[in-house]
């Protein structure tokens, strides 16, 4: 998988985790630690996740790493 895919599929799964757990991107990016513009930026693809930003969401949501990476296709917990 290539870097472009791999940060699409880290977003598309945010998002997809956002929706389902009914959280803002305002307050995942407080939780994360992380300015709710820097969020926005990285879901729209205008900025790369870093290893620490796929670290924090996979935490806040309870799900692998290896899920929001695209590598893992269930929501399995860590």
């Amino acid at each position: 998988m290539s870097l472009e895919n791999s940060q699409r599929c880290i977003a598309d799964r945010t998002r997809g985790l956002l929706r389902r757990h009914r959280v803002t991107q305002k307050a995942l990016a407080a939780e994360c630690d992380m300015a709710p513009q820097a969020l926005s930026n990285k879901l729209r693809g205008s900025k790369r996740f870093t290893l620490q930003d796929v670290a924090r969401i996979a935490d806040c949501f309870d799900v692998s790493t290896d899920y929001l990476l695209g590598r893992d296709s269930e929501e399995a917990v860590k």
